[in-house]
């Protein structure tokens, strides 16, 4: 195997007035924080204004930009942070020219021409810019959600910005509902997957104030979600990208947060569903309305440490949710308990009779009195009684799943001087979810949408940035963060080993390690399960991404030169066994060993527990003799994958004519391959044995 390499060639994308052509060899996305300005400055007959003076002041926090229109009346002023700007014009012999109102974007090139009009310097001529403007200075396709927006439209439940994605042209939501893809337990941000154009969504890349904000886990989710209240714009790219934007294959969704002006604004609310106040669905038939009540409250500021020098912004958001989950299942009645099937019209056969393939079984003498294995016997005294009538869904179980969710965001924004701006950011979602089993002290599923037991989760997001403008024609900009993630989950039987030291199952558990403690998992065909089923519980995480981003902008003649360096870093580091059978050790129950191969009736849920009763995990003798079913997950060490992804560009806006652009650009991008801790010195597969039985 080789690392991978791409080199990516973006051939000519044409602008000219509102016709648009782009020609790409690739698709790729990739996060911009800032938009530019451009534009050509004409007297009243049309001709060029050469050398006229432009500032652009943002009206919130009066940072002004200056620039001079070349020989040929075109100016352009990138790296504009996003935001109202007004833009001043003025040349001699000419009225002032102030146009106010101008909204520039992320990842947008605003075209703002002026026409100045022959005059004294004192008559000065104020016009508002146009609410909406062509794009016509770039040819990727992206949509932006704006502030308005993500406040205002209808989110779900956990006010997530992620749920206008859905509104994006190319976009579908993920194949579960409301796009949740895995237990809440795992994902307490709630994030939503989605597909663009028909990529896989693994290939979604989202930045938050130029930090990556990825699960490194499980990647097709965001590890933080900002809060509604914070989101100042999003941007999502979706095709026919510029050179600068890559090492992502689906869209590119850029959040940027919202920050301090020279005014101090703030907000308070509190959002609040209640079953109390829901319609009663059309399938619920018990006289209660389910338990399901979420309160989000929060609140933020912002403004002024130092007029026009100094910002801040501060966020708080609680998200507190409890729900209730039923589950009706099925659990032995005391008369198959006690080994007793005359009721339950199914012969069980004596699996030590016949031949090896379960041919020729004869059945039990005494179908009132089935052995029962002493381990059997130990795992029946935990599971509850029926409180249904019936052999089959006759037992239901609530509670209430619980979680706390707080997240706070910090953003600081320092106008060093007129040519150096710096700004940070520091994020933080501190969550506690608690799942509670169905099962009782036998545990079984779990009342909830995942995660049996206490799952306590960290998510830290911290971005430095800067922008440099060291002549009006020579800018960089840089941005470096670091996100990271850490759990602590533990499942309630977490501490004893169930299935040694009290059901006596060798092979079970881990008598060294502590995290393959708890009840094994017993799966009785047609019942409901015993044990812990849940092979990924307990999970200790501590997983971050780094991420590191310079770009430098030079303006010469016609040409506007953009080049710069990606650079991301993953690094996997968590303990959680995820495949197969789970630390403690599986049984499955199938009822093919109590039932005759060839007969007239098929094994059933009356054979399976006949099976648990006899202490006899697998199939015997269904096929070849051998026992399946029965297995363990053994993890030896951390999970410490480490990833680097590098990408290099150059790119060149050539203005042709005033009404026509070229774009030009390539990208190098250099993928190599995956590598662990060095402490790992080499990996090991181990074969399990088939059979460990525990028939005494």
């Amino acid at each position: 195997m080789s690392a991978a390499r791409g080199v990516r060639l973006f051939l000519v994308c044409l602008s000219a007035m509102s016709v648009l052509a782009g020609v790409a060899v690739e698709r790729l996305n990739a996060q911009v924080l800032y938009g530019s300005v451009v534009g050509t400055v004409t007297d009243q007959s049309g001709a060029v204004v050469p050398k006229a003076h432009i500032v652009i002041t943002n009206t919130a926090t009066g940072v002004k930009r200056e620039t001079v229109a070349d020989d040929t009346g075109h100016y352009s002023i990138p790296d504009v942070p996003p935001g109202a700007y007004d833009l001043a014009v003025s040349a001699s012999g000419f009225r002032p020219l102030t146009k106010t109102n101008l909204e520039v974007t992320v990842n947008t090139v605003t075209d703002v021409d002026a026409q100045l009009q022959v005059g004294a310097v004192s008559q000065e001529v104020t016009v508002q810019a146009d609410v909406a403007a062509l794009q016509t200075e770039k040819t990727d396709v992206h949509t932006e959600l704006s502030a308005t927006a993500v406040q205002n439209l209808p989110l779900n439940q956990y006010r997530n910005f992620q749920s206008l994605i859905n509104l994006v042209p190319g976009a579908t939501s993920g194949a579960q509902a409301q796009g949740f893809q895995n237990a809440i337990a795992d994902s307490p941000e709630r994030a939503l997957s989605f597909n663009i154009n028909g990529t896989n969504r693994n290939n979604n890349n989202t930045r938050v104030d130029g930090a990556t904000d990825v699960f490194v886990w499980l990647p097709h989710h965001a590890v933080y979600i900002p809060p509604a209240e914070t989101v100042q714009e999003v941007n999502v790219t979706t095709g026919s990208f510029d050179a600068e934007q890559g090492m992502a294959g689906g869209a590119a969704v850029t959040v940027v947060t919202k920050s301090g002006t020279n005014q101090f604004h703030g907000v308070g609310f509190l959002y609040n569903q209640d079953n109390a106040l829901r319609a009663r669905q059309f399938f619920e038939s018990t006289p209660q309305k389910g338990k399901s009540i979420l309160n989000d409250a929060g609140g933020t500021l912002g403004g002024p440490i130092r007029k026009d020098k100094l910002f801040f912004f501060f966020s708080w958001d609680g998200t507190f949710e409890r729900d209730n989950r039923g589950l009706l299942q099925t659990v032995p009645t005391a008369d198959i308990q006690a080994g007793d099937f005359t009721k339950t019209g199914t012969t069980i056969y004596d699996p030590s009779t016949g031949n090896s393939d379960g041919t020729g079984r004869q059945p039990f003498a005494n179908q009132a009195a089935i052995p029962i294995d002493p381990v059997a016997a130990k795992i029946l005294n935990s599971v509850p009684s029926p409180n249904r009538p019936g052999y089959t869904s006759n037992y239901f179980a609530s509670a209430t799943q619980r979680l706390n969710r707080n997240n706070f965001d910090g953003k600081i924004d320092w106008n060093r001087n007129d040519r150096h701006r710096i700004w940070g950011k520091y994020s933080a979602m501190r969550s506690l979810f608690h799942g509670v089993p169905s099962m009782g002290e036998a545990i079984g599923d779990c009342l909830c949408d995942g995660g049996l037991g206490s799952f306590h989760d960290l998510v830290n997001l911290v971005t430095v940035g800067h922008t440099l403008t060291i002549s009006p024609s020579f800018i960089i900009d840089g941005t470096v963060g670091f996100t990271r993630m850490t759990e602590f989950g533990q499942p309630p039987d977490f501490g004893k080993n169930i299935g040694l030291e009290v059901l006596g199952i060798a092979g079970t558990n881990d008598p060294v390690d502590k995290r393959g403690s708890g009840w094994p998992y017993f799966a009785i065909s047609g019942f409901g399960n015993l044990g812990n089923p849940e092979n990924w519980n307990p999970a200790y995480r501590n997983d971050w991404s780094l991420t590191t981003s310079h770009n430098a902008t030079k303006l010469h003649g016609r040409h506007e030169f953009r080049f710069g360096f990606d650079a991301v870093h993953h690094h996997l580091n968590h303990w959680q066994p995820e495949l197969g059978a789970g630390p403690r050790g599986e049984f499955d129950f199938g009822g093919g060993a109590t039932a005759l191969n060839g007969g007239l009736a098929a094994p059933n849920q009356f054979n399976a527990f006949a099976q648990f009763l006899l202490g006899l995990p697998g199939e015997l003798g269904v096929s070849s003799g051998s026992a399946v079913g029965v297995g363990k997950s053994i993890q030896f060490s951390k999970m410490t994958g480490k990833e680097w992804q590098f990408g290099w560009y150059v790119g060149d806006r050539y203005r042709i004519t005033p009404k026509l652009t070229a774009t030009l650009g390539l990208r190098y991008e250099y993928y190599p391959l995956m590598t662990r801790d060095r402490t790992i010195k080499f990996e090991r597969f181990v074969l399990m044995p088939t059979r460990f039985f525990w028939v005494a």
